[in-house]
């Protein structure tokens, strides 16, 4: 038997449900300046490429110890040696494209705040369709089994790149340092065709899924974990909204944004605030070169063609925001030399006020990869400033929204010298906050105090 011949097949079925709204752009912007991929019948889809450059990168950037000929069999490349010569390998590894017939599309606004103003920037809005949380993907994958190649290593890289799709640990398109794109995959089924029996080969032509087993018998490769990480649970102190306007003229003026039919603070807003704080407080530590720090730990995109680009190592998620109930305002804009009210400025919001002050509204999750000392004592500073509800949220904060009141929250970090998992659990009690751990605190102390001596 030849060293390419065929022996056998891997086939994966699965669902893949969106944990939060999902960006895959056609390049299109007729309507919006970001339209959403669909087929020639206006079903959005998944692309198969996106989904193989996700797990591929996540794979070269987590275990690239494991980049070898098993690696180039599985994943596939095309290289050139010199100017005469290339070399390719055809990918054992197969994605066909995802749909949802029943996905839903809606059209959501940003806009870009000017952090020395604390205002929209001027012609920084912008507009985008997503394929809202809730859509089911049919996934299907085909993993092709060569003579030459090692079966049992193709599993285990098949174990590792399912393993964050099951936990909703990886996203796909768009934005997903923003929250977009997280997915989970499941009603996993995994069916392996052995060629060399006719019974094998027989299910396999009539596509015969059902001896499949519910996972793969392989352990995924362990992923060195360089995560500082704050999950924080917050009350609404007074009302938040993050507006998005309506089209409908029996509807307010503005709402909270919504999806699929639930309040949310949408990881942009979130995001957004967060950077603003850190560049005032770098700001107070260094004279010079606060902003270039910034954009390598937030990311920048780049103005034009020839701009610096860097990827976000700062990663938020979209939540939704509970134990609220909105209400309808009107308001009026005062012209503040006569203190009048401006003709044709009445107009009406309904922002989102909390049922009780104690109940948990909103939690906000932040992951910094990859991240040094100083950048973890920074978000600490930023996580205090929420805290004792000194930075507000969303819009019309001039009138007090966005303001939160912290309830609890849970910090993991790596310990640099032993490499262990470090967690430490805070709560506000009657008399201040309370640690669940003082040795874990010390650590947390000490990155805060980093930071604050300057040792960036």
């Amino acid at each position: 038997m030849k060293e390419e011949s065929v022996i056998g097949k891997f086939i994966i079925n699965g669902k893949l449900h969106l944990e939060s709204p999902l960006i895959i752009g056609s390049g299109r912007d007729e309507f919006v300046d970001i339209e959403v991929l669909k087929d020639e019948t206006g079903v959005p889809f998944i692309p198969a490429t996106s989904v193989i450059g996700v797990l591929r990168h996540y794979f070269e950037d987590n275990f690239p110890e494991n980049k070898g000929d098993d690696f180039n069999y599985f994943w596939g490349i095309s290289e050139k040696r010199n100017a005469d010569t290339q070399k390719s390998i055809q990918s054992a590894f197969i994605c066909h494209d995802l749909y949802a017939h029943e996905a839903k599309i809606r059209v959501r606004d940003g806009v870009r705040i000017d952090p020395s103003k604390q205002i929209a920037a001027d012609e920084a809005k912008y507009d985008f369709e997503i394929i809202e949380k809730g859509a089911i993907f049919n996934l299907l994958w085909e993993v092709t089994l060569r003579q030459i190649y090692n079966k049992d290593s193709f599993k285990r890289m098949l174990a590792t790149i399912m393993f964050p799709l099951k936990n909703g640990t990886i996203s796909i398109g768009a934005k997903t340092n923003n929250g977009f794109g997280k997915c989970v995959l499941k009603d996993i089924n995994v069916t392996e065709f052995d060629f060399k029996e006719k019974e094998d080969v027989y299910k396999w032509l009539m596509q015969d899924f059902s001896h499949g087993k519910p996972d793969i018998d392989s352990e995924p490769y362990k992923k060195n974990s360089n995560i500082f990480s704050i999950e924080g649970r917050f009350a609404v102190k007074n009302s938040i909204i993050i507006r998005a306007y309506s089209e409908k003229f029996d509807m307010p003026d503005a709402t909270n944004i919504t999806s699929n039919g639930e309040f949310v603070l949408p990881g942009t807003s979130l995001k957004g605030a967060i950077r603003n704080r850190a560049l005032k407080i770098l700001k107070t530590f260094m004279n010079e070169g606060a902003e270039k720090k910034i954009n390598h730990l937030f990311g920048i995109a780049g103005k034009k063609e020839n701009d610096e680009k860097i990827k976000s190592r700062v990663q938020v998620e979209e939540r939704v925001i509970k134990s609220v109930k909105p209400e309808l305002q009107t308001r009026i804009k005062i012209d503040r030399f006569t203190g009048g009210t401006v003709k044709t400025a009445l107009f009406n919001s309904m922002p989102l006020w909390n049922e009780n002050e104690q109940d948990e509204s909103i939690i906000i999750k932040i992951n910094i990869r990859d991240y040094q000392n100083w950048e973890a004592g920074l978000m600490l500073q930023v996580l205090k400033d929420i805290w004792c509800e000194d930075l507000p949220i969303g819009g019309e904060k001039n009138v007090g929204r966005g303001i939160l009141k912290g309830i609890s929250a849970i910090i993991e970090w790596e310990n640099r010298e032993t490499h262990e998992r470090r967690k430490l659990e805070i709560k506000s009690g009657e008399k201040g906050v309370l640690f669940s751990d003082e040795s874990a605190a010390k650590e947390l102390n000490d990155f805060a105090s980093n930071f604050q001596m300057g040792a960036i």
